[in-house]
Order: C-alpha cells, then sequence, then structure tokens
C-alpha cells in the first residue's frame, strides 16, 4: 500500500477502503502499529465499510512486543513551582494547553492514577444525622442537600471552602457539590440531592477542594483560574500529566437496522487508555444510578459482528472499559487485561429497563423490550480476562454487566477489587419482560468485592459476586470460585438473586467469606441451587427476602459449611418460622463449633445475633425443610485456609453430592 508507515490510524484506514473487494478478500489485512503512544483528537472510527470477512479479517495489532497505546487524554509537561497550603506544589496553566481541556474528576501522572485533593486522606467519616430525610419529608422521598458530621471529626472541616461531597449510600454514589458548611451546627450543604434518602452512618468524604491539597500524590484544579495544582511524591521530578479528553478512543458503529455491520475486525495487543465520562458539578444529577451503567465505554461497539479484542489492555480509563452495545453479536474478548477504571469492565446489551409488574401490580401484558429488533445483542464471548481495580471515581460500578442481552458466554476470568458488585445479569425488576436469558457464567474467580485486596471497604450494600434480575430461563451458573464478598451495612452475597430472578440454574459453585450470605435471593420463583459449596457467612449461609405464594427456589444436595452462624435466615418479609416457602433437601449441613443453627429471623444489625431467637434443627425441619438433610463434617481439608477439596470417603457423597474441580477458575494460559 505504500513505502513508508503511514502518518495515522484514519490513513491506514483509508487505504484498505481503497482496496478492491477482490483484494480484500484474498487474505487478512493486517495494519501493524509502531510502538509508542498515539494521542487521539477524535475517537477512532470505524465503519461498516472497513470490516472484512471471516477468511480474511481486518487485523489492527502491535508491530512488536513493545506497548501500543491509543489515548484520549492531553498531556500537561509546563510546570512552575510555587507554595499552597504552606506546601511547595507544582502548577500548570491549563488555559495554555493547545487544545484546551474541559473540567476534569481524573488525572493521572507519570503513569499512574493519582488522587483529587480529598479529607479525609484515607479512609471514611460517617454522616450523624441527615436532616432532610426527616419523617416529615419522608413523602417527597426523603432526598436532600444536607448532612452533618460528628464533633470528633470537625478538624477535617477547619478550612474547608469548596469540594464535592462523596456520599456512599445503599448501592449508590452520590457527587454533591459543596455549597456551604456551617461549622456551628456541623451541617454541610450541598448544591445538588441525593438520588436516594440519605441516612445516618452512611461513609462520605470530600475531595477537590483548595485546603485539601495536603498528601504527596495529589492533585486539585482550579476551575475559575483554570489552574493544575500537584504535590509530588518523594523523588518525582520530571513531571508529565493526562488530563482525560475523550469518551472513547475507539468507536466501532455499524447500522444494524440497515443490516450494515462492522464484522470481522480484530484488535490485537493494543493498550486504550486516559478517556472519561463527565459529571457536571454545575448542573445534572448527583450520580448516574444502579452500576453507573448510563454512560459510554472507552472502547464502543454498536452495530458490530464477529469482531475480536485478544490480547488488549483497557487501562487509565475514567469511564467503563468496553462497552458491546446494541445490534452486537458474536464478537469475543479474549485474553484482555481490563484495570484502573473510573467505573467498571464491561457493559453488554441495550440498557433498558422495561414496565413490570413492580411498577404496575398484578399486570403480565407487557410489550416487547426492545423497540427494534436489530438492537438485540447476543452470544458475545467474554473468556481468560482479568477485571479489576475499578469504580475508582463511579464506585457503584461493576465488573461486568448484562442488560437486555441472551445467550453470552462468560468464562474463565477474574474479577476483583470492586467496590459493589461482580458480575451483573439482568435488567427488568419483578415478573415483566426481559431479555437476559441463556446466559452462562462459568469458570469465573471473582473476589474481594465490597472490600478490596488493599483493605479499603466496604462502603456500599446490597451487592453480589453475581447479581441477577427479571427472567433468567436458561442462564446458568456453574463452576465459579466466589469469595470475600463484603458489604457495608447489609448485603454481601455472592449469588444473589433480585426481584424478579427466574428459571437459572447454579450449581457447582464455590463460596466462602461472605459478610452476610453466600446465596440470597430476594424474591422470584423456580430456581434451583443444587451441588454447591457454600461456606462461612456473618448472618447465614442462605438467606430469603421475601415469601411468595409459589416456590421460590429449590435448594439440594449443597454442602453447607458454618463457623456458628445459623444456615438460613430471613428478610424483611419472610419468617423462617413459615412453611414450605421454598424447598430444601438433601443437603449436608455442618458447624465447625459443632453447635447446629438452623434458622434465625432477620435481624436489626443484618448479621447473626447470638441473643436473639433461633430455631433448632428440630424446629427447622417440623416446618418441612431439610427432611432428608444430613448433619455431618463434610472433611474438607483445610477449609479455613481456602481448601475445599473432599476426602474421598467424603459423607457428602452419601447425600448425591458431585464433587466438581475446584481449580479450574480463572484465566488459562492458553497460546
Amino acid at each position: 500500500m505504500g513505502d513508508g508507515p503511514f502518518r495515522s490510524l484514519e490513513a491506514a484506514r483509508d487505504a484498505v477502503r481503497k482496496l478492491s473487494l477482490d483484494e480484500r478478500r484474498k487474505q487478512p489485512v493486517e495494519i501493524c502499529i509502531l510502538p509508542g503512544s498515539y494521542v487521539r483528537k477524535q475517537p477512532f472510527l470505524l465503519e461498516a465499510q472497513d470490516g472484512g470477512t471471516k477468511n480474511a479479517p481486518v487485523i489492527y495489532r502491535s508491530w512488536t512486543d513493545k506497548p501500543v497505546v491509543i489515548s484520549g487524554g492531553r498531556e500537561v509537561r509546563d510546570w512552575t513551582r510555587t507554595e499552597l497550603n504552606g506546601r511547595s506544589v507544582l502548577v500548570s496553566d491549563l488555559s495554555q494547553l493547545p487544545e484546551g481541556y474541559a473540567p476534569f474528576e481524573q488525572l493521572w501522572v507519570n503513569g499512574h492514577r493519582t488522587v483529587q485533593a480529598r479529607t479525609p486522606n484515607h479512609g471514611y467519616l460517617n454522616i450523624a444525622s441527615a436532616p432532610d430525610a426527616a419523617p416529615a419529608n419522608v413523602g417527597g422521598k426523603g432526598v436532600g442537600k444536607r448532612l452533618t458530621y460528628a464533633l470528633a471529626d470537625a478538624h477535617h472541616f477547619a478550612r474547608v471552602e469548596e469540594g464535592v461531597v462523596v456520599v456512599f449510600n445503599k448501592w449508590l454514589e452520590y457527587h454533591m457539590p459543596l455549597d456551604r458548611i456551617d461549622r456551628t451546627n456541623r451541617l454541610i450543604s450541598c448544591t445538588k440531592k441525593s438520588m436516594r434518602p440519605i441516612e445516618v452512618d452512611d461513609d462520605f468524604y470530600l475531595e477537590g477542594g483548595r485546603d485539601m491539597l495536603d498528601q504527596p500524590g495529589e492533585w486539585y484544579l482550579d476551575r475559575e483560574e483554570k489552574k493544575l495544582y500537584y504535590l509530588p511524591l518523594p523523588g518525582e521530578s520530571a513531571v508529565i500529566a493526562m488530563i482525560p479528553a475523550l469518551t472513547n478512543v475507539l468507536r466501532i458503529e455499524g447500522n444494524a437496522a440497515g443490516k450494515q455491520w462492522v464484522e470481522h475486525v480484530q484488535f490485537r495487543g493494543l493498550t486504550f487508555s486516559h478517556t472519561t465520562w463527565d459529571l457536571p458539578r454545575s448542573s445534572g444529577p448527583s450520580g448516574l444510578g444502579q452500576a453507573d451503567i448510563t454512560m459510554e465505554g472507552a472502547v464502543y461497539l454498536h452495530g458490530a459482528k464477529h469482531c475480536l479484542f485478544d490480547h488488549c489492555e483497557i487501562t487509565a480509563a475514567g469511564n467503563y472499559g468496553l462497552e458491546i452495545g446494541p445490534g452486537c453479536s458474536e464478537n469475543r474478548v479474549l485474553h484482555c487485561d481490563l484495570h484502573d477504571l473510573g467505573a467498571g469492565g464491561i457493559m453488554i446489551g441495550p440498557k433498558i429497563r422495561p414496565p413490570s409488574d413492580k411498577e404496575d401490580t398484578g399486570n403480565r401484558d407487557f410489550p416487547p423490550v426492545l423497540n427494534n429488533p436489530s438492537d438485540a445483542t447476543r452470544h458475545n464471548e467474554i473468556a481468560d480476562c482479568r477485571i479489576y481495580d475499578g469504580g475508582r471515581y463511579y464506585h457503584c460500578a461493576v465488573g461486568l454487566w448484562i442488560g437486555q442481552s441472551p445467550d453470552n458466554h462468560v468464562h474463565h476470568n477474574e474479577i476483583f477489587d470492586f467496590y459493589y458488585t461482580g458480575i451483573s445479569s439482568g435488567w427488568t425488576w419483578g415478573y415483566g419482560t426481559g431479555l437476559a436469558t441463556g446466559n452462562c457464567f462459568e469458570y469465573n474467580h471473582i473476589h474481594h468485592i465490597g472490600r478490596l485486596t488493599n483493605g479499603d471497604g466496604p462502603v456500599l450494600s446490597d451487592m453480589g459476586g453475581i447479581y441477577t434480575l427479571g427472567d433468567q430461563t436458561g442462564t446458568v451458573i456453574r463452576n465459579n470460585v466466589f469469595h470475600d464478598i463484603m458489604a457495608g451495612k447489609y448485603g454481601g452475597w455472592a449469588i444473589y438473586f433480585d426481584e424478579g430472578t427466574r428459571n437459572i440454574l447454579a450449581e457447582n459453585n464455590l463460596v466462602y467469606r461472605c459478610r452476610h450470605s453466600c446465596f440470597n435471593q430476594h424474591y422470584g420463583r423456580d430456581n434451583l441451587v443444587r451441588n454447591n459449596i457454600f461456606a462461612f457467612a456473618d448472618t447465614s449461609l442462605v438467606s430469603l427476602g421475601k415469601a411468595e405464594a409459589h416456590t421460590s427456589f429449590v435448594l439440594t444436595n449443597n454442602i453447607l459449611l458454618s463457623d456458628g452462624t445459623p444456615f438460613y435466615s430471613g428478610g424483611y418479609k419472610y419468617q423462617v418460622d413459615k412453611s414450605n416457602i421454598f424447598k430444601a433437601d438433601g443437603n449436608l449441613v455442618w458447624s465447625t463449633t459443632g453447635q447446629v443453627f438452623a434458622a434465625q429471623n432477620r435481624t436489626t444489625s443484618r448479621l447473626y445475633e447470638p441473643d436473639q431467637p433461633v430455631l433448632t434443627w428440630q424446629e427447622w425441619q417440623a416446618h418441612g425443610y431439610d427432611q432428608h438433610s444430613v448433619i455431618a463434617d463434610p472433611g474438607f481439608k483445610d477449609p479455613a485456609n481456602g481448601d475445599f477439596h473432599l476426602s474421598a470417603d467424603s459423607p457428602a457423597i452419601r447425600i448425591g453430592f458431585k464433587p466438581f474441580p475446584l481449580d479450574q477458575t480463572g484465566p488459562r494460559n492458553l497460546k
């Protein structure tokens, strides 16, 4: 195509466009990219005309094994020394940037994410009271702009005059710009409202204020003066900052309605970085809602088929890493690393929340979920990936989110270090129409959700290692390992069937060390939970939130291992002395303490309370549960340290339990 390298990705793309169809179909077309950082002024765009065929794909790949970074950032290299808050800091006049900039909330310096100046510098404060959530205001849903802090925390606010209050509330986080502080009454007033009522003891912190810049590695943006301040780390001399400027660095845009897909394009060994999603301080809501999905991914697909990302990296992203949007099918993401994420890892499918019986009680005649059938997204594969270190700014984002999309295969991934949920499947609350059916989640290793590996958290609640909603007919959760699932006030559940989850199978999963329960169902029907190992949870191993006039789930051939807590617990609309709400039988149960406690109703703390009434095993069986279950030590090798291999003569075999592999989860080292 020429005697030398092309000057840009667009030039290479356009050269491919000029090839005749016969030339393009003869063999794969490779665009080899030299090592280096390619800073984009706008996203790299591929359309239907840029695709290939099954036997002759168009491939964008690294020329060598050295990094190729497709960046959406703006470099800041010019600094001067000044003093701020009694400290020697660097300052840059951003008004001099040739390409300009927009206000930002995330920044990278010398290749690492830096902390926007905050207080406290580590950890969180607790809300002492929420005046706008008083009972008299509940009719207005209790949302408000005000909160108070404790007297012991007053020193954090001695000089603060600006910034954003970041509040963690149930499964949401709010970014509420500071209006003023009444230090006499320890009252913080904000310019934006919360999305739900703020509660006493909700965690919060402040960031983005001039007087908060007091720790090496922190930065502060003076939005009026257009100046960026940075307090260098010890030994940090040459400083290159990267401001994220683009939402996407790559857009693959076909036209599914016109059957003009972008097909058979591959990306191999590339890195995508320095993107953002703006949550303006001056207008709009204080947050993006559950899972923070109302944004686009750094890499965005729409109307794409048979595309491949192989051994790619998405890092230093301010939003979700990758979005496989409407009209996409048969795409694969293999052996990729997605980390240092402002929000979540991957989103798949239309973000439609259709009406259901939750909003229209008693209705069963709902319209189709998709107005345009061409928006259907299905049969995508995510395999052998590592998705971690997420929710760095949008804290309630998830590792992998599937909306209204069926028949996807998610397997052999490792997902960890998210403040909220590992995998989320489905987006229909209740018993309305949903499309997240036939998905398969297997051989994934999901851990340290809620509380990170560095000990940070938990700050959010109502979360899961895997979280499901609505119709899940044909969906399977199997051969996964979940552990260290922690939540703040409640809801640290590994396998969490939320509102209306139905017709799903969970089998051959190992689950241990959960804050509340290994398996929880809010409400749903006809779910089968069999042949799993559930061990060590602070409330109970199994819990149900709401009893209904049908079989909620069947629990059979499982091993339930307690360290002193009950095996079952009740919820806000389920009392454990009610019979025939779900079916539990043929399980093996054991407590490492030797004391078997069957079930306890939900307590105020949402944890097991030894001084509260608890059903004995005989009382539990009298209500029709676990009639043929066995109390016996399963004989795990070293469960306290995470080794759940069974001996050959384990009594679990006698109840029909079938041992399954425990060491085949997570990414495989395939060549």
